[in-house]
């Protein structure tokens, strides 16, 4: 199959070489930035915009501003780079959302922070909407309200799930998330803590990585995970902590959407 815009990203990939060969090695990612826009500008023949912003609207509130590098020819987008390392996972979370928001299909990630600049090629289509449940755990443990608040944190979590797909990263689906729950006005505390004892001794206040939900269920949203173990057995832990007996984690994962309920 022949990639896309590969005579587009032949320009693109000669003018980022010409750049470090130019520049050459040890500078900050600003740097090579600036040098890039004065090539694009000087070569005449790549048509751009630098730093455009987007929001990403849920029931049109504002959850997160994302910012671009570079958008090139309207259709490709590149993402700079200046890393002592290879590409990692938030960088391939970024580009994602960025292709996402922006909706376009390829973007170019460039680190100049090696003896040699890398340059990776990240196409981008919208993954077909897919579900998987379990509640198998829970489903005799609930006392009718759990089981009527459960079913509306299913629903919002579907909702957003509609609207947005997946591809963004843990932080976003989770502000998406929030949204939608203060929209259908479920009360929740964020960080709420936890008395953490040894024996009778209480010898800190923590704060838990999930939500409490009208003082009922634990609410958990996490994404792009293969498996959510350390996930499911953080939920009981905090569980058995507060007293709860279910909890419900929402994965938006690399291929599907998943829910399950956890039991303390």
């Amino acid at each position: 199959m022949e990639l896309i815009y590969k005579d587009l990203t032949e320009k693109l990939r000669n003018c980022i070489f010409a750049v470090h060969n130019e520049v050459g090695v040890g500078y900050d990612e600003e740097t090579y930035h600036q040098w890039l826009i004065r090539h694009f500008q000087e070569d005449g023949d790549i048509a751009f915009v630098t730093q455009e912003t987007k929001w990403l609207l849920h029931r049109n509130l504002p959850v997160r501003m994302f910012k671009l590098d570079l958008l090139t020819f309207d259709k490709i987008i590149l993402l700079l780079k200046c890393i002592q390392s290879d590409f990692i996972q938030p960088n391939y979370v970024q580009m994602i959302s960025e292709l996402k928001l922006w909706q376009k299909r390829l973007g170019l990630m460039v680190n100049w922070g090696l003896p040699k600049v890398n340059i990776k090629r990240i196409p981008f289509t919208e993954k077909e909407k897919k579900l998987w449940e379990d509640y198998s755990y829970i489903q005799n443990r609930m006392t009718e309200p759990e089981r009527q608040l459960m079913l509306k944190l299913r629903e919002a979590i579907l909702f957003v799930y509609e609207c947005h797909g997946l591809g963004y990263g843990k932080t976003v689906c989770q502000k998406l998330v929030e949204t939608e729950l203060a929209f259908q006005k479920i009360q929740f505390i964020k960080h709420a803590p936890i008395e953490v004892k040894y024996k009778t001794e209480v010898i800190r206040n923590f704060k838990m990585r999930f939500w409490l939900v009208e003082n009922k269920i634990i609410l958990g949203v996490t994404a792009l995970q293969k498996e959510c173990n350390y996930e499911i057995l953080t939920m009981q832990t905090y569980l058995k902590a507060l007293g709860l007996s279910v909890g419900l984690l929402a994965n938006f994962g690399k291929s599907q959407l998943e829910i399950r309920g956890v039991k303390a």
